[in-house]
């Protein structure tokens, strides 16, 4: 090692050793928690700890935050005070201005980085340590006590850094003194510059992690031995190094090395995918850290051609090894390199610990390469086990052949080489690193929590612990910055993220959360823990909060995912027990039967659907009535199992008490009399017929406008009845939708076409209302026997058939698929049609009223499927494109002269 190699430079990566009455290496709690700790049990200087990874910094120079500072007491005080900020414009522009202030100093703190790294750091220069794993800054907050020791300052890591994160390295030796080059290995003080008491390694183990030792900050003589992990010039984005992430694709077979459980026994194996693309087939189990065998343990470099490597799960911290394989089945590459019949044969096992010659491999470039080249990131290599002399190749034996389609194929090791069987090394970004780092001790920590509620013991800060692990799993799954959500089960998930969900899955994060929803309701002999119907007491409302987030996170995890959504459905009969607590179980149900054909055909049935009824009975909710509609289609196609199970119950005699009834009820109104002589009455009394609404078995009744009037005055019970006869229309809707005839039959004698027409044409009703009617007429009255889809162009014909001379008129006779009688049945219809598009044209505020695009939509259908069943002449069609084309261009075209005037085929309606 030359002179300069033993100095600490600006940019290499080291771990802190305590020495003193507390011997260990800094660590920390993985990603879920910002403490800092000493386990003097997990390893020492001669064996490292198995996770050393976390007890890996940086040497960075010290950042400038006095822009952030400022950035960030504004957007403090910009929370506190929104009403304020939102009215002043200035204090909105100088916010703006801090941000970008904020952003341009990071900016320069990256670009001194890059220019001072490399620097030799002397005793006394000021540095920042950067965790590696979690890429947060270690941080001392003077203004807030340690967890244990209340006379010490906390340390902790912080995401952005803060001047709390600035260090002098001071010597702990007098041999050493100020000015003097860090040598690596020197014993030093760590002393923050804004609080002058340094790094301290406590006695008092912390309360949830018994063994671990908090590190704080007091006056102590607590020593910090840097010990050289990743030189700076070492380094380097090309190169394969100590530290690395990377998969391993075999080229030949186009699939990736992994380690999965296969009936509770750990195997590696290449995996079969079903995707087009191979190498788009990733998993968060065939992820591999890359070792690179030292002298020094706690040592890692730069890989060369003739260094050796350990490759780590890691995942799981299980090292790749080579055994001697028994199994007797043949294979054609095994026997082609096994070499003498009598030679044995190796395959790749997991093995559990490094420190074991079993586990160390060569790497042989496929080019032409001197040994003492490093071996770059992105490279096809062959792997060569040391202890056995035997290469790895891939097998055709499947370890799962007892599955229908095998997909996990053994690796085997034999004494002759095959050129072709080499894997691509593969680099792994940071984020997806840190995002399994995230997912894996999540899960652990979600595992921890469900084993104390299957105890039946759950302490308070516990059940804090678990809810904010919750908070940060949502906005992780979502890719959500906390700052736009306070409440995480408002997120709506935009864009998901695929990786991540599948990080859910596979790291059992998703096994532990049904762990943690089953866990307190088990009866362990001496009852429950938690019974279902104790969640409404506010005694528990801890509980039915962790419930929330969990349903919320099974949600967020399936959405658009189709294998999660398989993995998930396994728990349907468990889920459906918890319907109806308000713990959004039933959400969640519906959120994964949305648009899935396959999982609601198989898994709903008509106790799934007795309970939705009976949540409607019991809530009065529109949401469980949306719930009963979405069961009904798939993509917009009808599921006629479903719909027939929930026509049988929702129409149901027994079950009328949560319908709402409609009739047409002819009533009394007073008129003035004009021609009315002085012995007549001057009133006269005529009858006109009104739609009601009746209610709670006809108890209660009110006509559909007085309704609606009341609603547009902020009456809240009218409102919530006339939103609540508007999710059943659409339900009904639903029920009807491709001609099921069960739910036709029923409802149309009930919701007659002129009854639909008095609603749709009411413009006392709210828009979405009469919306609703017409989706309702589209699929109850126009979309069923005797119409059939005509075929407006036959592009087949005989030449015999070809008229010589053919006009509008000869083209419309004979065309109409629907007869005479179907056509005078809506003529009301297409008159209602044509009158609301027309005056759509004549109307300047066109497109401007939201809620009126919805009806808009709605008329517009209404008219299509009256054109594809035949009710519009071509001439009719012609005259109605061309309003149409009016409303497009939101003005009336002076080409197309006066407005349609309601008459279809020259004929007064």
């Amino acid at each position: 090692m030359s002179e300069t190699t033993t100095f600490l430079h600006i940019g290499d990566i080291v771990s802190l050793f305590a020495e003193g009455t507390v011997c260990g290496f800094m660590s920390t709690l993985g990603l879920v928690d910002d403490r800092c700790v000493i386990n003097p049990e997990a390893g020492n200087l001669n064996e490292p700890p198995k996770k050393f990874r976390d007890c890996l910094f940086k040497i960075c120079p010290s950042n400038r935050y006095s822009a952030q500072k400022q950035y960030r007491k504004a957007q403090k005080h910009q929370q506190n005070q929104q009403h304020l900020l939102s009215s002043v414009s200035d204090d909105r522009l100088l916010l703006e201005k801090l941000r970008h202030a904020s952003e341009l100093e990071k900016k320069q703190n990256e670009r001194e980085f890059k220019k001072q790294q490399g620097y030799i750091i002397s005793y006394g220069h000021v540095v920042q340590l950067l965790h590696i794993k979690s890429n947060k800054f270690l941080t001392v907050n003077r203004r807030l006590p340690a967890l244990l020791e209340k006379n010490a300052m906390r340390v902790m890591l912080d995401k952005e850094g803060a001047e709390g994160s600035w260090f002098y390295i001071v010597p702990f030796y007098k041999l050493r003194s100020q000015g003097d080059k860090v040598v690596c290995g020197d014993r030093v003080l760590l002393k923050p510059v804004n609080a002058g008491q340094p790094l301290h390694a406590s006695n008092y183990d912390l309360v949830d992690n018994p063994g671990c030792k908090e590190v704080n900050a007091v006056n102590c003589n607590t020593s910090w031995k840097i010990s050289l992990f990743l030189e700076h010039s070492e380094n380097r984005e090309d190169v394969l190094k100590g530290g690395d992430v990377v998969r391993l694709f075999h080229a030949e077979q186009e699939k990736f090395l992994t380690m999965d459980e296969y009936k509770k026994k750990q195997y590696l194996f290449l995996r079969t995918t079903g995707r087009t693309s191979a190498t788009a087939a990733t998993s968060s189990k065939a992820l591999w850290e890359v070792e690179v065998v030292q002298h020094d343990p706690c040592r890692a470099g730069a890989g060369h051609w003739n260094s050796l490597f350990r490759f780590k799960h890691l995942a799981t911290g299980y090292y790749i090894a080579a055994e001697v394989d028994d199994d007797d089945l043949t294979d054609p590459m095994r026997e082609k390199l096994r070499g003498a019949p009598d030679n044995p044969v190796y395959c790749l096992v997991p093995i559990p610990y490094g420190n074991d010659i079993a586990s160390i491999f060569e790497v042989d470039a496929t080019t032409a390469a001197r040994g003492d080249m490093m071996v770059p990131r992105s490279s096809y290599v062959r792997l060569r086990h040391l202890c056995t002399n035997t290469w790895v190749h891939s097998t055709g034996i499947p370890i799962d052949k007892e599955e229908d389609k095998p997909v996990m194929s053994k690796l085997g090791c034999a004494l002759l080489r095959e050129d072709k069987e080499a894997f691509s090394i593969v680099p792994v970004s940071p984020q997806e690193v840190r995002d399994l780092d995230f997912a894996t001790d999540a899960g652990k920590v979600l595992s921890n929590i469900g084993g104390q509620l299957e105890k039946g013991s759950i302490t308070q800060n516990e059940k804090k612990a678990v809810i904010s692990l919750l908070n940060d799993l949502l906005y992780f799954v979502s890719d959500t910055d906390k700052n736009q959500f306070d409440d995480p089960l408002e997120i709506k998930m935009t864009n998901p993220d695929r990786e991540r969900q599948k990080l859910m899955r596979e790291q059992d994060i998703l096994k532990q959360i049904f762990r943690i929803l089953q866990a307190p309701f088990k009866d362990r002999g001496d009852g429950p823990m938690l019974k279902m119907e104790e969640l409404g007491d506010q005694r528990y409302a801890a509980f039915r909060h962790i419930c929330r987030l969990c349903y919320r996170m099974i949600r967020h995890s399936q959405d658009t995912y189709r294998k999660n959504q398989e993995y998930i459905a396994k728990q349907f009969g468990f889920m459906q027990k918890q319907i109806g607590y308000d713990v959004l179980a039933e959400d969640t149900i519906t959120a994964l039967l949305h648009n899935n054909r396959k999982l609601l055909e198989t898994h709903i049935r008509g106790a799934e659907i007795n309970t939705f009824v009976n949540l409607v009975r019991k809530n009065k909710e529109c949401r469980f009535l949306e719930y009963l509609s979405d069961l009904c289609v798939s993509n917009y196609v009808a599921i006629p199992i479903t719909q027939e199970l929930i026509c049988n119950a929702v129409l149901a005699a027994a079950n009328a008490d949560i319908l709402i009834e409609t009739r047409l009820v002819r009533t009394q109104i007073e008129v003035e009399r004009e021609d009315a002589r002085p012995e007549d009455a001057a009133v006269a009394y005529e009858e006109e017929e009104e739609v009601f609404l009746y209610w709670d078995n006809g108890r209660k009744y009110k006509s559909i406008r007085e309704l609606a009037v009341g609603a547009a005055n902020g009456k809240a019970d009218d409102a919530k009845v006339l939103q609540y006869y508007r999710y059943q229309l659409d339900l009904f809707a639903n029920m009807c939708l491709d001609r099921q005839y069960l739910a036709i039959d029923k409802l149309s004698q009930q919701l007659d076409i002129d009854l639909i027409l008095r609603c749709v044409e009411d413009n006392a009703l709210p828009h979405d209302l009469r919306a609703s009617f017409c989706n309702l007429m589209v699929h109850m009255h126009i979309d069923r026997d005797p119409q059939e889809v005509i075929t407006p162009v036959r592009y087949a014909r005989l030449w015999k058939e070809i008229p010589t001379k053919l006009s509008i008129a000869d083209y419309d006779g004979g065309h109409h698929a629907s007869g005479n009688a179907s056509r005078t049945k809506f003529m009301d219809t297409i008159r209602l049609v044509e009158n609301y598009l027309c005056d759509l044209v004549n109307h300047s505020w066109l497109f401007s009223n939201t809620e009126q695009n919805k009806l808009t939509h709605q008329v517009v259908r209404l008219a299509r499927h009256l054109i594809y069943f035949g009710f519009y002449s071509l001439t009719d069609l012609l005259r109605l494109t061309k309003t149409l084309l009016s409303i497009l261009d939101c003005a009336p075209d002076a080409e197309l002269g006066a407005m349609p005037n309601g008459k279809l085929g020259g004929t007064s309606v």
